[in-house]
């Protein structure tokens, strides 16, 4: 057995301005060692015992990345209770039903994807979700898991009764009476998520399992993820995911910290928090705000379609700073969940407040989907990564212009401004927020359109679309640079790791509708075949 692999006969577009185009490249030990034709590569190359694998004609890319997703949820989702398909309280209400109906005495009916403007006649109210579940806690994360629905069961285990006080980071539900109404936002949340079953470490190593195999399928070959908040610890998070890497899970992962958790930085020793190829700990991780859909985004003024309402600050400015100071101290950067243009404005006053020193890696703006002139400007003078999600757009417009009105929606979603301003961005799927296929971003990053919509829609903000070959290099050199990997990975040349993703047809030249049935024919990574559709 021979450590060089050739890969033959494939259609090879490289992001390499030097040789943008090939047929075959060869592999030892993980990194590209050529690239060129396939006569050429096999003449110098192709020795009896080399390893040869045959590309069929398939489409060969940079390997891509995600920039921004939650592994353990995409497990999860496979676990909980899936609302995503429903489209009326009704179905929703039967799902919840049915999965009562199978549930153990005392089980948590945990769900997940609900989303109010994609249901007719609105979410299950606090009775209706008693009347489906009286005796079983019943706990719904919304699509954009900012804002949550549980029954009265559900109460009663997490201790909230009407005389509980809101938390300064988020809000228990009320009607005008006062009383509880069965929805829950932000970190009001955290009773609930206390009072879950805690999972056992092989329930969580494969719920890790799951979620990185379904992402190899996809085509990716890497993602940038946060999971602490579902591990419980750092040195879990490290075991876990080098473990799976050892049996046989070939995909590389970049972590962000979740802030509570960075103090156990301390107990590990160097050589365990040392990067390698396949896992690397990055930024620390934090919210400035929530989320668009549930009213918790923070804006500078409120919101079109509530008056009262400008969102929720979770930390406020000098506590962002404090944590950035905390992250400094270990020598990381900051990465902020940011999407109303006040969370922004904190965030980027923040990072000008303390800068990244003598560090690979950059802060990190999350979303970033309502700015200003004023923040694209000062954005453009930092040592910063956007981290954009384009499948938001399909799932956000039409209703968010009545969130937000005409007038502030210039900046808002705006990723083609962000790259002509000379702003560095990655792009991932904030899944299991969104659908984890990156070629489900690519198609909202180039129509501005949800899926359903016919071929001949402008697109919401069409002056916002990007081509091809834009929304590619977000998924593969913008992922790569977020992570300080860019003389790594991200494109196909000599010396680079030896990451691909081989579709079934040309991604920057077939209509954006054939994407969506578009095949992975192979995921490639550090050389070795890590999904194989066939």
């Amino acid at each position: 057995m021979t450590d060089k692999t050739i890969y033959y006969h494939g259609r090879i577009t490289t992001l390499n301005p030097a040789q943008p185009r090939a047929e075959a490249l060869v592999v030892e030990r993980g990194r590209i060692a050529a690239v060129g034709g396939t006569e050429q590569i096999l003449l110098d190359h192709g020795r009896a015992h080399v390893n040869k694998v045959d590309l069929q004609g398939g489409y060969v890319y940079p390997g891509f990345i995600d920039s921004h997703l939650h592994l353990s949820g995409v497990g999860q989702r496979l676990r909980w209770l899936d609302l995503g398909p429903c489209q009326s309280k009704t179905e929703m209400l039967r799902a919840i039903k049915a999965q009562v109906a199978q549930a153990k005495e005392g089980e948590w009916i945990l769900g997940m994807g609900w989303d109010e403007h994609r249901l007719h006649g609105g979410v299950p109210s606090l009775r209706e979700l008693d009347e489906a579940s009286p005796y079983h806690p019943v706990f719904l994360a919304r699509v954009c898991f900012h804002a949550y629905l549980v029954n009265s069961a559900a109460y009663a285990a997490a201790g909230v009764t009407e005389g509980t006080d809101d938390p300064e980071d988020g809000l228990f539900g009320r009607d005008a009476a006062g009383r509880l109404n069965g929805w829950v936002y932000e970190q009001a949340s955290q009773p609930f998520y206390g009072a879950h079953p805690v999972p056992s470490y092989q329930e969580k190593k494969e719920t890790i399992r799951q979620a990185m195999r379904l992402a190899l399928a996809s085509g990716l070959t890497g993602g940038h993820s946060e999971d602490l908040r579902y591990i419980g610890n750092i040195a879990e998070l490290i075991r876990i995911y080098r473990e799976l890497v050892d049996e046989g899970v070939k995909f590389r992962t970049h972590h962000l910290l979740y802030h509570p958790y960075l103090n156990g930085l301390r107990e590990l020793a160097a050589e365990e928090l040392a990067p390698d190829p396949w896992f690397s700990l990055g930024a620390v991780k934090m919210f400035a705000d929530g989320s668009i859909g549930g009213r918790t985004a923070l804006l500078s003024e409120p919101y079109a379609d509530d008056p009262h309402q400008v969102g929720v600050a979770i930390h406020e400015l000098a506590e962002l700073k404090e944590l950035a100071l905390q992250a400094a101290s270990f020598g990381r950067p900051i990465a902020v969940h940011a999407i109303g243009d006040e969370a922004a404005a904190r965030v980027i006053a923040t990072m000008e407040q303390v800068p990244v020193q003598g560090n690979a890696l950059r802060h990190r703006l999350i979303h970033g989907q309502f700015l200003r002139a004023d923040l694209i400007s000062r954005l453009q003078r930092l040592d910063v990564v956007v981290d954009i999600q384009p499948r938001f757009v399909a799932s956000d417009f039409p209703w968010v212009l009545e969130r937000v009105g005409e007038r502030r929606i210039t900046y808002a979603y705006a990723w083609k401004t962000l790259l002509q301003a000379g702003i560095p961005c990655a792009a991932g799927s904030d899944s299991p927020i969104e659908p984890l296929h990156p070629l489900l971003g690519l198609h909202a990053a180039v129509t501005r359109r949800r899926l359903e919509e016919p071929s001949d829609h402008p697109g919401y903000l069409p002056e916002q679309k990007l081509r091809p070959l834009e929304a590619m290099r977000l998924f593969t050199q913008g992922s790569a640079y977020a992570e300080g990997q860019e003389n790594e990975r991200g494109l196909i040349a000599v010396g680079r790791w030896a990451d691909l993703t081989v579709y079934d047809r040309d991604i920057l030249t077939c209509p954006a509708e054939e994407w969506l049935a578009a095949e992975t024919l192979w995921t490639v990574v550090n050389g070795e075949v890590a999904y194989s559709g066939g």
